[in-house]
This record gives C-alpha cells, structure tokens and sequence, in this order.
C-alpha cells in the first residue's frame, strides 16, 4: 500500500473496520463482513488496517506516557512576576506623578 486508501478495497477495509469499531453490527452487516473477508487481498487490506491501528494506538499510549511539564517552577514564576508588577505599580504611585492616578475630587468635598 503506497499511501493511505488509494484503492477501493483499501476504502472498503477502512469501512468495514469503522463498522466493527462501532461495536455494533447487524446480523446482515457480519454476514456481508464475512463475505467480504474471504478475498484474501480484503483480508490483507484489513490486517494492514489493524496493524496501523495498533501503531497508533502504541505511538499514543508513548505520548500520553511523558511525564507532564512540572508546575513547581511554573507557581514561584508566576508570584515573582506578580510580585514584580505589584512594586512597579507602586513605584509608579508614589513617584510623584499626578497623571498615574486621578485626583479623588469627591473625597475633597
């Protein structure tokens, strides 16, 4: 098979494989199933679809296997950056400069 589903047996296999996946088949679905499986070029696009499934499912089993970033640095960065902001800010208030905060006119009255 040179790339994925180029013939219509390859097609068919992806269908009958979604089918099986389902969980759910009729009694005229599993007969014409097992008719369909007999060719044995059907039954080699299917094992070839299986295999595949398998690889993926390995390859997403390793994936999900990495451990997660760690969040003890994240949480000291987070509050250091905070931290930071929070001086600026009150740097910046008690710098002298009246255009930072507005004047409180109603507490003057």
């Amino acid at each position: 098979m040179s790339g994925p589903l180029h013939s219509d047996r390859d097609r068919d296999a992806a269908q009958w494989f979604a089918a099986r996946r389902r969980g759910i088949m009729s009694l005229e679905e599993r007969t014409a199933y097992q008719e369909w499986l007999k060719d044995v070029d059907n039954a080699s696009a299917m094992a070839n679809l299986e295999r595949i499934w398998e690889m993926v499912g390995i390859a997403e089993h390793h994936v999900a296997a990495e451990p997660a970033p760690s969040r003890g640095r994240l949480r000291p960065a987070l509050v250091a950056a905070m931290c930071a902001v929070s001086i600026g800010i009150a740097a910046l208030s008690y710098s002298g400069n009246p255009g930072f905060w507005t004047t409180l006119d109603w507490a003057d009255r």
